[in-house]
């Protein structure tokens, strides 16, 4: 099931065919409707409501994608359809909050493709052929391995028939159980930009209940919610995140059920950063005749950022290097000076380059 929520922080007014082999355009992707009360954007409403639906739904055995996670994205019309059916859903759902200049105007509203659209013909013609089932019949089964079950046929049309090949298989049937395991949140470090760590993570949901054989549950030593986001941190985010159970090898258990399979991790960051002062380096000498009066930079200090903390606390200062063998004249602007710092660790700082006045007088 691929849930999609309506619009985006920014529009995209790029136009798009409205379905395949269509003449007929329109923008890709607008920015939808806003709460007259809440203030709040339709994109931001359809993200919270999809969340929770995502949630309900993945609790009672569906399994879920969304064409979005957060709001700043730019994911036409077009590509969202095209996400839907490159990972095969076999339901898409638009969500969206519509607007009306009629203040008494309240309600729902469902819409579906018509059987007369020609666009969607292909596509209702395969979900009519997907309402049949194919059952396992388990009525002599018992727990053990190498049992043959019969393939049963139930849901067809009147008048179509339909045999499975093949028709019966070998399973093999363990007892099932329930345990309740609490979840650890993790983000990998490469994700962090220079001068953050990690400061607090959590999860909305701190435990899950797994389901599956007891041998397998036995095997599991720490489940883990995990986000496939790679977007780099600066900043506290809310991000989506799956649920994976490992055993004490860290290899993945696979034959489990987690509900729900997905939580929303809450990652806060604490931002590793201090003032310095910045020193101006001069190298060279100055052309004969001249004498140094001074040479200073367009800042006195300047905020880092490092790694953590013990290699923050090892940088006291910057430096920046003035060239003075090419003065010509009495007072001087150097622009566009990297800033450094002489330990050999990785800085980071907002004021990356410096401009520098020199000043000097004729002996």
């Amino acid at each position: 099931m691929c849930l999609d929520p309506g619009h985006q922080t920014k529009g995209n007014p790029a136009l798009e065919e409205i379905a395949p082999n269509s003449d007929k355009k329109k923008a890709k992707v607008t920015t939808g409707t806003r709460g007259v009360v809440t203030k709040k954007y339709e994109s931001e409403l359809m993200l919270e409501i999809a969340l929770k639906l995502k949630t309900s739904l993945e609790s009672k055995g569906y399994k879920v994608i969304m064409t979005r996670t957060k709001n700043d994205v730019d994911i036409s019309n077009k590509e969202r359809a095209i996400f839907a059916n490159d990972n095969k859903a076999d339901v898409y759902i638009r969500l969206h909050a519509d607007g009306s200049e009629n203040k008494n105007a309240a309600g729902a509203s469902v819409l579906t493709s018509s059987p007369k659209n020609k666009y969607t013909t292909k596509v209702q013609k395969e979900s009519v052929a997907k309402n049949f089932k194919a059952k396992l019949n388990l009525r002599n089964a018992q727990i053990g391995d190498d049992q043959k079950v019969k393939i049963e046929i139930d849901g067809l049309e009147k008048g179509v028939d339909g045999t499975a090949e093949p028709s019966v298989i070998t399973i093999s049937i363990r007892e099932k159980a329930t345990k309740e395991f609490k979840v650890t949140p993790v983000v990998k470090k490469e994700r962090l930009l220079i001068g953050y760590e990690l400061d607090n993570l959590s999860v909305t949901n701190e435990k899950v209940k797994i389901s599956g054989a007891i041998e397998s549950l036995n095997r599991i030593n720490e489940v883990r919610a995990e986000s496939d986001t790679r977007t780099k941190l600066n900043r506290n985010t809310r991000e989506e995140a799956k649920l994976v159970a490992y055993d004490s090898d860290y290899n993945k258990i696979e034959d489990i059920q987690i509900e729900p399979n997905s939580t929303v991790m809450n990652i806060e960051l604490k931002n590793i950063e201090k003032e310095v002062p910045l020193e101006v380096n001069t190298i060279g000498s100055l052309p004969s005749g001249f004498e140094l009066i001074s040479a200073t930079a367009d800042v006195s200090k300047v905020a880092i950022r490092a790694e953590d903390e013990a290699a923050l606390a090892r940088v006291s200062e910057m430096f920046v290097d003035v060239d003075l063998s090419d003065v010509k004249e009495e007072t001087e602007e150097r622009s566009n000076l990297k800033i450094y710092s002489k330990e050999n660790l990785r800085v980071a700082t907002d004021t990356p380059i410096v401009k520098v006045t020199i000043k000097v007088r004729k002996k």
